[in-house]
């Protein structure tokens, strides 16, 4: 009998411990906790192409702010711009960055995008504008009105550096914007193109910038003032299939940008250390660069704007419907 006793013994002792730590546990939520923050981590496949403004982004990862949020996140670079929408739509990731007018454009369309947050606001400081119109030192073109009749090199025509131009141009007082050229240009080339005469001007955002002035071009425009100061020209947007099935994903990621955006405004050298980390850029010209705004208001009423511009440029058909543009968490 004895052995049945210490067994039972032992056993009760165990069933005693056992309750007592699920006691302590209860008493200090840890147990609840632990299972709670299993359930929050929600994966996030996120897509964006390799610019200066996607910097919060990758504070947001690199320090923690996701995982704060409940997001498991993964960040994956674009090899350009143009990209992001269709693997947005694709169901390929979640969430993508893309300039408005891209954006507008893709709806225009009748592609089922949603704008979720914005990334940036244009600077209302010229100087400090890091979207600008460069031209060759000590040449013809002095005076930002010459651009109404200027051949500009942009890395993609038909889109931002269309619109805020001809915005810009149309602020400083020109009527006739019908002899503005546009030269699709790739990279460093823009730069030898402009000092050799084949284009006049080149549109760049930074860092390439930067790089126009290290090889001795002057800015001449600066197209974000210059065009509307406060709007949000770029947002990261998802499909509105991803939007009906994941709201509290996109609630997470809307918090989760909120305090990033802020965070980065505060902390712009770590914006840069990150952009440099992340997409090996070189750290003199991102060092020498200006950035953006990093805002939270998602700037409808300068989008309408923007959208109402885009049809007088012709670069789409129909201003767009902003109570169905952007992702609302009641969609």
């Amino acid at each position: 009998m004895r052995p049945i006793m210490t067994t039972r013994s032992n056993f009760l002792r165990g069933l005693t411990r056992i309750a007592l730590t699920t006691s302590l546990f209860s008493s200090f939520g840890l147990g609840s906790l632990a299972a709670h923050a299993q359930v929050l981590q929600q994966p996030i496949k996120i897509n964006v192409m390799p610019f200066l403004d996607a910097g919060p982004l990758l504070l947001a990862d690199k320090n923690g702010i996701f995982k704060k949020h409940g997001l498991e996140a993964t960040i994956s670079v674009a090899s350009s711009g143009a990209t992001v929408v269709p693997t947005v739509l694709s169901g390929q990731f979640d969430v993508g960055y893309a300039n408005a007018i891209s954006s507008l454009q893709a709806i225009d369309n009748g592609l089922p995008l949603q704008l979720v947050h914005a990334t940036y606001s244009h600077p209302s400081d010229p100087s400090k504008d890091p979207y600008r119109i460069w031209v060759k030192k000590d040449g013809k073109f002095t005076d930002p009105k010459q651009l109404a009749d200027a051949n500009i090199g942009t890395l993609s025509v038909k889109n931002i550096a269309e619109w805020s131009t001809l915005k810009s141009l149309e602020n400083l007082g020109i009527e006739d914007l019908s002899k503005v050229r546009w030269t699709k240009v790739n990279g460093e080339d823009a730069y030898d193109a402009v000092k050799n005469g084949q284009i006049d001007a080149v549109w760049l955002y930074e860092p390439l910038g930067a790089a126009a002035k290290q090889a001795g071009l002057v800015p001449l425009l600066s197209a974000n003032s210059g065009s509307i100061p406060g709007a949000v020209s770029g947002y990261y947007n998802t499909s509105r299939n991803f939007a009906q099935k994941n709201p509290d994903v996109l609630k997470r990621f809307n918090a989760a940008l909120d305090e990033a955006n802020l965070y980065a405004s505060q902390h712009t050298d770590e914006v840069r250390a990150a952009v440099i980390e992340k997409f090996n850029f070189n750290p003199e010209l991102v060092n020498a660069a200006d950035l953006n705004l990093y805002t939270n208001d998602l700037a409808a009423d300068k989008l309408r704007i923007i959208g109402d511009d885009l049809v007088r440029y012709k670069l789409i058909r129909q201003a767009p419907d902003l109570d169905s543009v952007f992702w609302k968490p009641s969609n």
